[in-house]
């Protein structure tokens, strides 16, 4: 097959996965990842539309535009990978590769060379690519995204990072042929060239938009899923899951020499901060209670919202003077995060109690309440412990 058929092909199958994509992945879900994907295939597709004109009269323009687009939907692949780790993109950043693929291409005779400027789009195709690769591996396996591994969003994210790696091999290989052997040598023409790069590409466009759509569907189920287990905004525990949780959790959760903490606490005045500065500054409020809650304690700590302004904790320590930095640091860390407009500082009520052995969570949930009605009763802003 000639390299203008297999051009036509993949400028058709893209065009064909952009509408697909777009209306059966972008559209029901909004997600960045399927909105940058859907761009990428557009920007490929333009791409190879431009190559059509090769050995034409518009071969000295549209030759490098191909190349600017082909880098641009490289970069827009490294776009979606970024989103999965919810990492931000500026539009700045992807102007310039695009434009020197596009001026390295101009200034190399592209009227008499289909491969003017030909290093210097190879090695930026080859950058995008490992960068793309490079954010699904951290999608899949990094720090910040512990669960996913084990997920099927994980299994599909390494599959996705298994074909970049493939394609970004590829692109390297071509760059280094390209630089020793030549654009007109046999072992370029026969393993490099276009026509194998037009037919590999084809292969992982197709395999990667159905992986891309296979996990848009995934996520939207993962999302389903976090809605009902945690509150969306304070990212704790939703009241009913936290019972289910710290109620299989209690009589294990501490280790030997450890004791084990259930606390109740209640955000100070929240209804006035409601009535008088909105509703806007109460859930300013509560992202920051949420977020302070989550990060000073660990993940050993179970937290839960159990409606309005009251949460309940449950987590192992080493003594009560310990159990009572962590909360206050928790406290700290909260009241710097806020700032509200009036300049008031939100205030924190806590009451905690030791866990006894054998003891049924609802029992010490109300032992915990009770401290805290004391919190309340002795001025609040404390932590007070029975």
């Amino acid at each position: 097959m000639d390299i203008d058929t297999l051009r036509i092909t993949f400028s058709v199958i893209a065009g064909v996965l952009v509408v697909l994509f777009y209306i059966g992945a972008y559209l029901p879900t909004r997600a960045p990842f399927s909105g940058w994907w859907t761009v990428s295939l557009l920007l490929f597709l333009v791409s190879s539309a431009a190559y059509l004109a090769n050995g034409t009269s518009g071969q000295p323009v549209l030759n490098p535009i191909g190349n600017g687009f082909a880098v641009a939907g490289a970069e827009a692949a490294w776009c979606a990978a970024r989103s999965l780790r919810t990492k931000p993109v500026r539009w700045r950043w992807l102007l310039p590769l695009p434009l020197l693929a596009v001026l390295a291409g101009a200034v190399d005779d592209p009227g008499h060379d289909v491969w003017a400027g030909g290093l210097v789009f190879l090695v930026l195709m080859t950058a995008a690519f490992a960068a793309t690769t490079r954010e699904l591996v951290l999608a899949a396996f990094g720090s910040d995204q512990p669960a996913r591994t084990l997920s099927v969003s994980g299994v599909l994210i390494r599959a996705l990072a298994l074909a970049s790696v493939i394609i970004t091999v590829f692109y390297a290989g071509r760059a280094i042929a390209f630089t020793v052997e030549g654009a007109d040598s046999e072992l370029f023409k026969q393993t490099f060239g276009s026509a194998p790069t037009t037919v590999l590409l084809l292969a992982q466009l197709v395999t990667v938009s159905f992986s891309m759509s296979s996990l848009s569907t995934q996520q939207q189920i993962d999302d389903l899923r976090q809605r009902a287990v945690y509150d969306q905004l304070t990212g704790l525990l939703r009241a009913q899951e936290f019972r289910d949780r710290a109620g299989v959790a209690l009589p294990r959760l501490s280790r030997p020499g450890e004791m084990t903490i259930v606390a109740m606490a209640d955000l100070d005045h929240f209804k006035l901060v409601n009535d008088q500065l909105g509703h806007a500054a109460g859930d300013d409020v509560l992202r920051a209670f949420g977020w302070s809650a989550r990060t000073t304690l660990g993940q050993r700590a179970l937290w839960g919202r159990l409606g309005g302004e009251e949460f309940a904790l449950v987590f192992a320590t080493t003594s009560w003077e310990y159990a009572e930095d962590l909360l206050r640091t928790m406290i700290a860390e909260f009241q710097h995060a806020v700032h509200l407009a009036d300049g008031r500082v939100p205030t924190v009520s806590i009451g905690m109690v030791e866990a006894r052995r054998g003891e049924p969570l609802p029992t010490v949930l109300e032992r915990a309440d009770k401290a805290l009605y004391r919190a309340k009763s002795e001025g609040r802003s404390r932590v007070v412990r029975a």
